[in-house]
C-alpha cells in the first residue's frame, strides 16, 4: 500500500512541478492566439489541444473536421445521406484516386489557413502537424504508400515567401512515425522528385477552367526512376477545385507513377 501510495504520489508531484513550470513560463513569455493574438491563459490545456493555441472567442468560429458524408474519390463532402461518388467525378473520372483530408475549410479554418500561408504566422504549423498526421494514419495508414510530396513552390515564389507551407506539413512525418511505432516507415517524404518549373499567380477567384489553363505544364517530373510504378500521395494545404493537385498527378502518371492520392489541410 505504501508503494501505491508513494507511486501515485509521485505522479502527482509531477504534474504539479510540470504544470506550476508552465505557469512561470506564462508569466514571463505569455502565450497568444494564434488568430487574433489576444493573450492565453493555457496552464491547464491539454498540449497539443485547441484551447492551447487559440481563444475561446476564435474557437467558437469552429475548427469543423473533414468527416462523411462525402465522395470516395474527390472528397467533396455532402450535407447529409452516405458517402456517394459526386455528380462531378461520375461525368469526369479524375486521375486522383482519391483526395482526404483534415478539416473542412470553414470557420476559423478560413482565418488561420491565410494567416500560415500568406502571413508567414509559422507558429501554426505546431498545431497543424500532429492533426495531419492523424489523418494520413486514418485515411492512408494502411495504403501502399511509396513516396510522400509536397506540393512544390517556384523558385521565385518560395524566395518572395521564405517557406514551403506544403512542406511545413509533412517535415516531421517521418520522426513521429518512429516515435508512434517503434519502426521507421516504408515510405519517404520526397522534396526533389517534382519540381514547379512555372511561376503563377494567385489562382484565388478564378474558376476551374481558367486554374487548369494556367496550371498546364507547371509541373516537371525531375527523378522518373524515384516515380515510376510507385504509389505517391501528394500533400498540400487547401484543395478547392483540385487544379493543382490533378495538374501535378497528370505529370506524376505520365511519368509511371502507379497512383497518385491527396491529403490537404482543407477541403473546400
Amino acid at each position: 500500500m505504501h508503494q501505491i501510495f508513494t507511486h501515485h504520489r509521485g505522479k502527482t508531484g509531477g504534474r504539479f512541478l510540470k504544470k506550476t513550470a508552465r505557469f512561470f513560463q506564462e508569466l514571463v513569455f505569455p502565450c497568444q492566439c494564434l488568430n487574433c493574438r489576444v493573450l492565453l491563459y493555457t496552464v491547464n490545456a491539454e498540449p497539443g489541444t485547441s484551447q492551447a493555441y487559440f481563444c475561446p472567442s476564435c474557437m467558437s468560429r469552429g475548427l469543423p473536421r473533414f468527416e462523411p458524408p462525402f465522395c470516395p474519390r474527390c472528397g467533396h463532402m455532402f450535407d447529409t445521406g452516405e458517402n456517394h461518388i459526386c455528380e462531378t467525378c461520375l461525368k469526369h473520372l479524375p486521375r486522383i484516386h482519391k483526395v482526404r483530408a483534415v478539416l473542412s475549410y470553414q470557420g476559423l479554418v478560413r482565418d488561420i489557413l491565410p494567416l500560415f500561408k500568406y502571413q508567414a504566422r509559422l507558429s501554426l504549423s505546431r498545431f497543424f502537424e500532429p492533426l495531419i498526421f492523424e489523418s494520413f494514419q486514418q485515411f492512408f495508414g494502411n495504403a501502399d504508400i511509396d513516396r510522400i510530396l509536397p506540393i512544390p513552390l517556384h523558385a521565385r515564389k518560395l524566395r518572395q515567401r521564405g517557406f514551403n507551407q506544403s512542406f511545413l506539413l509533412v517535415r516531421g512525418f517521418a520522426q513521429t512515425y518512429y516515435e508512434i511505432h517503434g519502426v521507421r516507415p516504408v515510405w519517404q517524404v520526397d522534396t526533389t522528385s517534382l519540381k514547379r518549373i512555372r511561376y503563377t499567380d494567385p489562382q484565388t477567384g478564378f474558376d476551374v477552367a481558367v486554374r487548369r489553363k494556367n496550371l498546364k505544364n507547371s509541373f516537371q517530373v525531375t527523378d522518373s526512376a524515384a516515380i515510376r510504378n510507385r504509389n505517391i500521395l501528394l500533400v498540400d494545404d487547401v484543395y478547392t477545385t483540385g487544379a493543382t493537385c490533378a495538374e501535378a498527378a497528370r505529370m506524376l502518371l505520365a511519368a509511371g507513377a502507379n497512383r497518385v492520392d491527396v491529403l490537404v489541410l482543407a477541403r473546400a
